[in-house]
């Protein structure tokens, strides 16, 4: 099974290209083996490097190699010997292509005529290229006038007409949440014709915002409980939260004008839409939100505006799912405005969504090289790191403490301040969950006591201590890896078994060589003669203590 998560755009261009050097018309009977092979398991052992998938294929009774370049469809090979591509070839790539969408809507695009899909496509672009003539003619007459914020509106509501009236004409029929997200990243937004680099401000707004249309629709489509196709829809959601961001980063670049800061106002009631998505995509909710808060929206009486919403809207709400999305905009666009106490006191009482906010913050503050203003925010996680570690899941208190921790090594590196005690502390506080990351750091600080201790505390065995640590400690000072032996020894015993038995008399003898080294024979004497007193009805362990010499 190949293991490796492929890109949705590289594989749906290889598709293309596929699908041009291989006409459905000509090469039907080659498709329709390679996907023979496929549906039927002959496809196995498939990985992929530097974009060339490989796998092996077993066709009537020989097994193939072939591989599939996914750049350069046509430069593929095959053991088979074929000349160009051959149904092995493509029964490869059919594999991989499971893994972006059903092979069946592949087969059933590659049968339909290349002149119908242009067809379609071309009458696409063609209503686009209308909606956004319209609206350069609406807004000309009005450029000059300050006051056309009702004109701006209507161009921005024209837009999104005319985006739901094209959403209607998808085959939406019967199908699954996720071939109904497919559609909508594959078919219907690919119809909207990306600006070029030097196209104007309103080209760029338009392609703006049929990304953001695309998304809210995908957002609202329920996620799956589990399986394959929850994957793919969350993935489905991730993919194009990135096309939404990029669309953003490409529209900030443009110059502005008065106009156009109307058209960004008429926007915001859009934008917002975006918080009543499902909260199974709520990181990648945030994400877009905060982005378009950030890079675009970027006049102080808009946010000002928006924060009073978000707090109106948090209030009406009853119950905490219905209230999250509404705390963090509230929380992230007060963080824009500095008003740091409210961003603070919003997110405080929700360890998931403070941790991310916090980090955030802190982050965006170093960037800007508000240095003290990062520093506090860093003060605020520190000081609720046990709450927020035993607040969450259990399976999310790593994750936290990663964060933490990450966290941590920004703040020491934009203060320029290593408290390494204060490093330790925030290790102690997140124990159990900090144990590795606190025992590499003893060990680099050679705190040798400390380390053996807490190895003592999480009951570690030696046979569980790595060697490098080991040979460390011994040679700074053998007496502290004393109590581990005999911590060992008994661990050993308690398991009442003879291998256990035996792991117990290895530890003895490398115990008795450091009572020895150490020139404490008389100790070794008194702990070997209890520790036979105390195991004197294990006859199979006693066997084993007379064999080794021990009694």
């Amino acid at each position: 099974m190949l293991q490796t998560m492929l890109p949705q755009e590289l594989m749906t261009k290889a598709a293309q290209r596929v699908m041009k050097l291989l006409p459905y018309k000509k090469h039907s009977d080659l498709i329709k083996r390679a996907w023979q092979l496929y549906r039927t398991g002959h496809v196995y052992n498939v990985t992929i490097e530097d974009d060339v998938l490989k796998g092996k294929v077993s066709d009537r009774g020989h097994t193939y190699e072939p591989s599939f370049r996914l750049k350069q469809a046509a430069g593929s090979s095959c053991t088979c010997t074929a000349v160009g591509l051959c149904p092995h070839n493509i029964a490869l790539f059919l594999y991989a292509y499971n893994q972006i969408d059903a092979v069946g809507n592949l087969i059933r695009t590659w049968k339909e005529p290349v002149t119908k899909q242009k067809k379609a496509v071309n009458d696409e672009k063609r209503k686009d290229i209308q909606v956004k003539q319209q609206t350069v003619q609406q807004q000309k007459p009005n450029e000059k006038d300050e006051s056309n914020a009702p004109n701006s509106a209507n161009i921005i509501d024209a837009w999104w007409q005319s985006f739901e009236e094209k959403y209607r004409r998808i085959p939406l029929y019967n199908v699954t949440e996720e071939e109904h997200m497919r559609r909508l990243v594959q078919s219907f937004f690919p119809t909207f014709e990306p600006p070029k680099s030097k196209a104007p401000f309103l080209d760029h707004l338009y392609y703006v915002h049929a990304a953001l249309f695309t998304f809210i629709k995908l957002i609202h489509i329920p996620q799956q409980s589990w399986g394959y196709f929850a994957i793919m829809q969350e993935r489905h959601v991730e993919q194009f939260s990135s096309t939404v961001q990029q669309a953003l980063t490409n529209l900030v670049k443009k110059p502005r004008t008065k106009a156009h800061e109307q058209l960004l106002y008429a926007t915001i009631p859009y934008v917002r839409n975006v918080l009543s998505g499902e909260l199974t995509y709520f990181s990648q909710i945030l994400d877009v939100y905060e982005i378009i808060w950030t890079t675009v929206l970027t006049d102080e009486t808009y946010r000002q505006e928006e924060c009073k919403w978000a707090i109106e809207q948090l209030n009406k709400k009853q119950t905490v799912e219905e209230k999250i999305p509404f705390i963090g905009a509230a929380s992230y666009v007060s963080f824009l405005l500095e008003d740091d106490h409210r961003a603070y006191q919003l997110i405080e009482p929700f360890p998931y969504l403070a941790t991310e906010h916090i980090v955030r913050f802190m982050h965006m503050s170093f960037a800007k090289k508000q240095i003290q203003r990062g520093a506090e925010w860093f003060h605020r996680l520190e000081q609720n790191v046990e709450t927020y570690l035993y607040s969450l899941h259990i399976g999310d208190r790593e994750w936290f403490v990663q964060h933490v921790l990450s966290a941590y090594v920004q703040y020491s590196i934009a203060t320029k301040n290593e408290q390494t005690e204060r490093y330790e502390q925030l290790l102690q506080k997140l124990l159990p969950y900090s144990f590795y990351t606190y025992i590499d750091y003893l060990f680099d600080e050679q705190k040798w006591k400390e380390l053996i201790e807490l190895y003592m505390l999480e009951k570690a065995t030696v046979d569980m201590i790595h060697p490098l640590h080991l040979k460390a400690v011994e040679q700074a000072d053998r007496l502290l890896v004393l109590p581990l032996y005999h911590q060992t020894i008994m661990h050993y015993i308690e398991q009442k078994n003879r291998s256990a038995y035996e792991q117990a008399i290895k530890h003895l003898r490398k115990l008795r060589a450091h009572y020895r080294a150490l020139k404490q024979m008389p100790r070794w004497e008194a702990y070997i003669a209890k520790l036979v007193e105390q195991t004197k009805r294990l006859r199979a362990f006693q066997d084993l203590l007379r064999k080794g010499k021990f009694i």
